[in-house]
């Protein structure tokens, strides 16, 4: 379960990264493989995320761990 912020509409990727309980590199290694698909530098930090994307993210993360 993802710990919401009520009223909250945008997530840092430190606090997206805290909600998912994965480290800030595993999210940003998800953005790239499963969502941008492209060689951008690994240390530019992501835009602001939405709770929406939190969702998707959470799948993802969840769907890597099981394989």
């Amino acid at each position: 379960m993802i710990p919401w912020e009520v009223g909250k509409v945008e997530y840092t990727e430190e606090d997206a990264a805290a909600a998912l309980g994965i480290t800030v590199e595993h999210l940003r290694s998800l953005v790239r493989q499963h969502v941008t698909k492209d060689d951008q530098d690994p240390e530019l930090p992501m835009p602001a995320l939405r709770p929406t994307d939190l969702l998707l993210l959470k799948m993802l993360a969840q769907e890597t761990c099981a394989v």
